[in-house]
């Protein structure tokens, strides 16, 4: 760039450039993304040569300030977390985006519905943003806004597991999400905008934060082709064990006739040496994991060009689970002529999910729920005729359902962005360009369970055997168009940036299943059973917003910027009133002032940010379906005792944040420290009607699942910091070694309630441990038994599902020259957790400590903990995790010269492992684990969920 004008250029691929200076110009300023700025006096030649130095820590990467925006990162007035694409995938391959960035993002706190092959999370940015429905942040990939929804599948309907009365999606179908689509691989960048001032712009998109993603893009030159293959395997990290049985257990878990019949059969097993360890072997088999990915990238001055394709291959750590995903990718960028850049990015994926049967179940179905109950030395092995016996303890066999119980997906998916660049005026100190940008993304899932109407399970049923294909379209589609002008005043010391424009966003959502039960022997059709149940769910939102905002530069050193956003939705009760979202933000370089003279101190930026955002309702809080009624032969409809609210309006979120910026010694030591205070405001509820009305609650309802809130009940608060170190040590040409420590923590309290305290979120009553909504308390802290009759709700009060505080400890050493180490240390202090999970193997007597007595009092542990109090179940989630570590070698030119000539230009092998190594005293299976994980606010419960694994890889890596 022309210094102090909007002139500039970019160099070819061999580097060389012409730019055309006026004649009062005298500097040149050269950046790149990743290296540090430098200027360079024109003077009387005409060729400059410049040589650009790395930046280890990338303050002068450049971040979204706006819709139509960049901004360099040195003059970023929020906290905007960045994650590279080596630091997304160049340690090691967790199978989701969500997962690669766990431990990696502070003020973020993501758990894991299942442990089963596909992923699972959910990501919580500073604290809870909302009580019922979703609280994922907004996914941006390449200007597209992309469905990361969790859709259920009706795994939990009473035709299956039953741990929900709802006949359609459940919230512990324990689902995937879509993110899982996408390859890891395909990513450069990811930036997390992560509250309300920064996401402001989003207006009623914003509330849980924006997370933007970028894939990679070809450049100028001579094509690139990449190739990697990845092989793994995974093995359950932890299983919970047993206890063997002797005659005196077995009375004091079994009484009567039933106990002596146990004995009997104890006896002739063991003697026949038939004792087995059903745990180890359904979870105890190795997964074998292939990720195959090829890329070509490259392209000329005008075109450029990144091409991929990939496959996934996972085998679960059981029998017949499984994913697979393969994905074509294709981004293309083109100028025409000096005016218009284009750039189009298409994406399509196929995924297959086969998640098995685990979780919560009151059917007997899930083996997670019957392999508590299972004492060693029942016989369950497939009989000689190719059946299986009954069990003796529980609905169905558990080795019969691994074996012949179905609960696949399949999804098909499309995403293409178009982004496009129109200059219409361009002079030296002024410019005006009109961008451009739009996206679809088109995804089509079916879901198909069957339950064979042999099984144990289903024999005894009125109408055994039940199969359900659920078919869901998902069509999100957005457009976006701004004005931008950059001007400068001052003799180029005062940069202007304006921006204005308008975005349209819509969601279709078509859901429908066909359900039959009573099917006919050998029969999946869900069009053969003896009674078919069909329903459907549709619904069609759209948004419109207008934006505007002005960001002044005095010379690097004061940047100030705000900004105003209108949105309107067909969500809200009033289709066409605009709700404003405001922004405002400054910060001041002190380091860049001339008065500054600690030349140990490059950077000093103190910054304030405010922001306002919303949470869009459920698109049918305003409405309450009328219920189907048989009227005689005929069919009729008759009023619910729920009502929807008319007039709903969006919950809004205001944020505050305040942070302060080191750098030393020219940034190989650099500190980030901000506080922020998020309020959330006008949460939505249920809400309970005086009987006289004719109607029991203001409820609403979602998108095929349980009742959601429809009405403004109260206001909640989160307050929290986050702090960032990073060192760059050792700086040698054979040593180099980066270090980033992560500190960061959350509370949260509610702030004003209008409806009396009450139970919030999902739980398993008093006994396990409930969250309650209750003035000055945290909506994820536990209450529950002993009675305490001066406690909220008459019960104990005890300890936050929220962390205490969270750390994670991420280097990078570069050795030798050829040389990669790299390893993440993950620590989660607190986060307490109700874990059913001990009390169902209790209950069955098969808990590994069973029979000890811990206190001395003579009963055995798995006999008292039955009839303890929530203290019991109420469990520390603390964690040390080793997340990742690899070991990279990259081939020496020389060597690799000599054997494949200039045809290899590199080649790297490596190991490396994910959830490598974990200290825990947890009890269970994981403490990441969320049986509710897809509900915003229901705390972390741990009821049979499917074990996480450790994953372990060896990898090869070559570019053409």
């Amino acid at each position: 760039m022309v210094k102090g004008t909007t002139t500039g250029a970019s160099t070819g691929a061999d580097g060389t450039f012409s730019i055309d200076a006026p004649a009062t110009a005298t500097t040149l300023a050269f950046s790149f993304v990743g290296y540090k700025t430098i200027e360079q006096p024109i003077g009387s030649s005409g060729v400059i040569n410049v040589s650009l130095a790395a930046d280890t820590r990338q303050l002068e990467e450049v971040v979204v300030s706006g819709l139509a925006t960049t901004v360099k990162r040195s003059n970023l007035a929020n906290s905007v977390a960045t994650i590279s694409a080596q630091e997304l995938t160049g340690i090691t391959r967790p199978v989701t985006v969500d997962a690669a960035i766990n431990g990696k993002l502070a003020g973020a706190n993501i758990s894991q519905n299942s442990g089963a092959p596909g992923g699972g999370l959910s990501v919580q940015l500073r604290g809870i943003s909302t009580i019922t429905g979703s609280s994922q942040p907004l996914y941006i990939i390449d200007g597209v806004y992309v469905n990361n929804e969790q859709v259920g599948n009706g795994a939990g309907s009473p035709a299956f597991s039953g741990a929900s009365a709802s006949t359609t999606r459940t919230t512990q179908d324990q689902t995937i999400n879509r993110l899982s689509d996408l390859n890891p691989n395909d990513i450069e960048s990811i930036e997390v905008l992560k509250g309300p001032s920064a996401a402001a712009i989003y207006g009623t998109r914003g509330n849980a934060g924006v997370i933007i993603i970028r894939t990679k893009r070809g450049s100028a030159g001579r094509a690139k082709v990449s190739l990697t293959q990845d092989i793994g395997i995974a093995r359950a990290w932890r299983l919970l064990g047993k206890e063997d049985w002797n005659e005196e257990k077995i009375r004091r878990v079994f009484t009567g006739q039933t106990a002596e019949d146990e004995v009997a059969l104890w006896r002739e097993q063991t003697a026949a040496g038939r004792i087995y360890d059903y745990e180890e072997e359904i979870f105890g088999n190795t997964g074998v994991l292939s990720n195959t990915t090829l890329s070509v990238a490259g392209g000329a001055e005008n075109t450029k060009f990144y091409v991929s394709g990939s496959t996934n291959n996972e085998s679960g750590i059981v029998k017949k689970t499984g994913f697979q995903r393969n994905s074509i990718r294709a981004n293309i960028d083109q100028k025409i002529g000096k005016l218009i850049d284009l750039g189009i990015s298409t994406n399509f994926i196929n995924s297959q999910n086969n998640r098995g049967w685990t979780g919560n179940d009151n059917n007997g179905i899930s083996y997670t729920y019957s392999l508590p109950y299972t004492p060693s030395y029942h016989e369950l092995h497939r009989l000689p005729n190719g059946t299986f016996p009954d069990a003796r303890r529980t609905p169905d066999n558990p080795l019969a359902i691994v074996e012949r119980a179905v609960n696949d997906e399949s999804t098909n998916r499309f995403l293409t962005g178009l982004n496009a660049t129109i200059r219409i005026i361009d002079r030296d100190n002024s410019s005006l360009r009109f961008n451009l940008q739009g996206g679809t993304d088109f995804a089509y899932t079916e879901n198909f369970l069957h339950l064979p109407s042999d099984l144990q399970s289903q024999r005894d049923l009125a109408n055994p055997g039940a199969s359900r294909l659920t078919k869901t379209r998902a069509f999100f589609t957005n457009l976006q168009g701004g004005l931008v002008y950059d001007w400068r005043l001052l003799d180029g010391n005062l940069a202007m940036t304006s921006q204005a424009g308008t975005v349209r966003l819509s969601r279709k959502f078509n859901q429908s299943y066909t359900q039959g039960i009573g099917l006919l022997p050998g029969q999946e059709s869900t069009n053969t059973g003896a009674i078919i149940t069909q329903n459907a769910f549709e619904s069609e939102q759209t948004d419109v917003g207008f934006f505007a905002q002005q960001e002044v530069n005095w010379r690097d050193r004061i940047v100030v910027t705000g900004g105003i956003r209108f949105d309107k939705s067909n969500a809200i009760g009033d289709p066409d009133k605009l709700y404003p979202f405001p922004k405002a933000s400054i910060a001041v370089n002190v380091a860049n002032f001339d008065f500054w003279t600690l030349d140990v101190v490059n950077v000093l930026k103190p910054r304030f940010a405010y922001g306002q955002t919303a949470g869009v309702p459920p698109f049918t809080a305003k409405f309450f379906p009328l219920q189907p009624i048989g009227a005689g032969a005929g069919l009729g409809l008759i009023q619910q005792v729920s009502i929807g609210n008319r007039d709903v309006e969006p919950e809004r979120a205001t944020e505050l944040e305040a942070g302060i910026d080191f750098g030393f010694f020219e940034n190989r030591l650099t500190f980030e420290a901000t506080a922020y205070k998020k309020s959330v405001f006008d949460i939505l509820r249920q809400f309970t009607l005086a009987s006289s009305t004719g109607v029991q609650q203001v409820a609403g309802i979602g998108d095929l699942s349980a009742t959601v809130g429809a009405y403004p009940v109260g206001d909640l608060e989160n307050k929290g910091i986050e702090l960032t170190l990073g060192i760059n040590p050792v700086k040698q040409d054979n040593f180099n070694w980066n270090s980033t420590t992560q500190f960061w923590f959350n509370r949260s309290k509610v702030t004003r309630s209008i409806i009396p305290v009450n139970g919030v979120g999902s739980s398993f009553g008093n006994t396990f441990g409930r969250n309650l909504w209750a003035v000055g308390e945290s909506p994820s802290r536990w209450f529950g038994t002993p009675a305490d009759p001066n406690g909220l709700f008459g019960l104990t009060r005890y300890e936050d599902a929220q962390p205490r505080f969270q750390m994670s400890f991420l280097n990078q050493i570069s050795f030798l020259r050829s040389f990669d180490l790299s390893f993440l240390l993950h620590w989660k202090n607190g986060g307490y957790i109700s874990n059913l999970s001990r009390v169902l193997k209790d209950e069955g007597g098969t808990t590994e400590d069973w029979s000890e007595d811990d206190n001395g009092n003579g009963i055995p542990n798995g006999v008292e903990r039955q009839s303890a109090t929530a203290r019991e179940f109420i469990q520390d989630g603390s964690y040390v995790r080793l997340r990742e570590a690899s070991l990279y070698y990259t081939i020496p030119q020389a060597a690799r010269t000599a054997v494949f000539g200039n045809v290899v230009s590199n080649i790297r092998v490596g190991v490396s492992g994910y959830n490598l190594i974990t200290w825990t005293d947890y009890p269970g299976y994981d403490p990441e684990v969320s049986n509710f994980g897809n509900v915003a606010n229901a705390a972390l419960v741990d009821v049979s969920a499917f074990p996480n694994t450790r994953r372990m890889f060896f990898h090869v890596a070559v570019e053409f």
